[in-house]
């Protein structure tokens, strides 16, 4: 009997040590140099993928964590892909599209509101009202990776991003360019445009620009980069290519741990 009854002292006092741990990581976050030292990726809940940044013993790897985000008062917790590989790592990736003919982004106003696609597969979009929520606060920036139809890659980034709320049709706030190309987005600005669907036009052009294989986006004219068509596109140096693949990442500004 008595062993028995240590035995079972054992396995509550594993278990309350699993929880606490839990707790401990979380409440780490705000304390780097114990975070690093102390905890692992399995044992968190995030707040932005760069909490991912810096575990001395094992990089943590690109794929799906649980992270918390405030939005209207309340924290509420969402799967969300962290790229941690590309440019430093703790990039949320927001957007994922690839050339294979599928009308994956053929989707209407609440669709685009609420996202779509599977994280884990290759084609999704996370969702403007996710994106409001993530941009809301702080400084963010945005890369837009793309793969060539000869297999090379390249990039745009741009150093202000932001989506703003529902009730404004979630304008974007778009800046500070920087890449090995010049910027798509100067013959046609999209700085403070409303996103549109073929189901609430919200663009600037005569017509609709989302409708057919363009897709919902942030439209000025109806001819510029569009990693929501099918296939994806961007407009450089007044040619128009077709990427076998474009994904879309945001972090905060200060990412990077000193």
């Amino acid at each position: 009997m008595k062993s028995q009854l240590v035995i079972l002292l054992i396995l509550v006092s594993s278990l309350l040590a699993t929880v606490n741990c839990n707790q401990h990581c979380d409440n780490l976050l705000q304390h780097y140099v114990q975070f690093r030292n102390e905890c692992t990726p399995a044992l968190i809940t995030i707040n932005s993928c760069c909490d991912l940044i810096g575990f001395p013993l094992s990089k943590a790897p690109s794929a799906v964590y649980q992270m918390k985000c405030k939005c209207g008062g309340r924290f509420t917790t969402a799967d969300v892909y962290c790229d941690m590989d590309t440019s430093g790592g703790g990039w949320i990736v927001i957007q994922r599209n690839v050339k294979d003919g599928v009308k994956t982004f053929n989707k209407k106003w609440k669709d685009y509101e609420e996202g779509f696609g599977d994280l884990k597969n290759t084609k999704f979009w996370y969702g403007l009202k996710a994106l409001h929520c993530f941009t809301q606060t702080g400084q963010w920036e945005l890369r837009i990776d793309f793969q060539f139809e000869n297999k090379t890659w390249s990039h745009l980034h741009y150093n202000t991003f932001s989506v703003g709320p529902e009730s404004k049709e979630y304008p974007l706030t778009i800046g500070g360019f920087t890449g090995i190309t010049t910027d798509p987005f100067v013959t046609h600005p999209l700085n403070g445009l409303r996103f549109s669907t073929f189901d609430n036009d919200n663009d600037r052009s005569s017509g609709n620009c989302a409708t057919g294989n363009s897709n919902g986006w942030w439209y000025n004219n109806c001819r510029h980069i569009n990693p929501n068509n099918q296939p994806p596109h961007v407009y450089l140096n007044s040619k128009t290519y077709y990427p076998l693949s474009m994904e879309m990442k945001i972090r905060p500004r200060n990412c990077i741990i000193q």
